[in-house]
């Protein structure tokens, strides 16, 4: 039996966000509980494994501090999401990213020097915006509580990394 695919719906969210931001009165709506908490623990461990490289790999000092803080916070984000899941009776999120997130890892672990730094940037952008656009519909109606304040918690966080993710990818000249 193969998983489905994740992407698409985190695309589909994402569109509905941007036009609740265009002046829609419409929430997106949220994904099942299980599938937020599968979505939420690919997109950390994505996050936190492109860290790890970026930490190590990244020319540019920004982005080797942004990607040492990417490990830091989403490794906290995870551990709260892992907690609201079992507070719920649900079965712990594994720790593995989905078949989108390796792809995108792998491209990225090809590069080296500027293009890494850039392709990272470029990466980390698109992530924080497909990952706030389903915390946010989560945080906003989701079904279950503790999840929900989960993703409550951690909209201000994704927020912050998708300011600093532009900003960089401005500085270092992706598009």
């Amino acid at each position: 039996m193969s998983r489905p695919r994740l992407l698409p719906p985190i695309a589909g969210l994402l569109a509905a966000a941007c036009m609740a931001g265009a002046g829609w009165a419409q929430t997106p709506i949220p994904p099942p509980a299980n599938d937020f908490a599968m979505m939420s623990a690919q997109s950390d461990a994505y996050e936190i494994q492109a860290g790890r490289d970026a930490a190590v790999q990244g020319v540019d000092p920004r982005i080797r501090s942004f990607g040492e803080q990417m490990v830091a916070d989403h490794t906290r984000s995870s551990e709260a999401l892992r907690q609201a899941a079992v507070a719920s009776g649900l079965p712990p999120p594994p720790d593995a990213m989905g078949p989108d997130q390796a792809r995108m890892l792998s491209a990225l672990q090809s590069l080296r020097g500027p293009d890494f730094d850039r392709a990272y940037a470029k990466q980390q952008a698109l992530a924080h915006h497909q990952a706030l656009a389903v915390q946010q519909s989560y945080a906003a109606a989701g079904g279950d509580p503790n999840l929900r304040r989960a993703a409550q918690q951690a909209v201000p966080m994704i927020q912050q990394h998708l300011q600093m993710a532009e900003q960089l990818r401005s500085a270092l000249g992706g598009s």
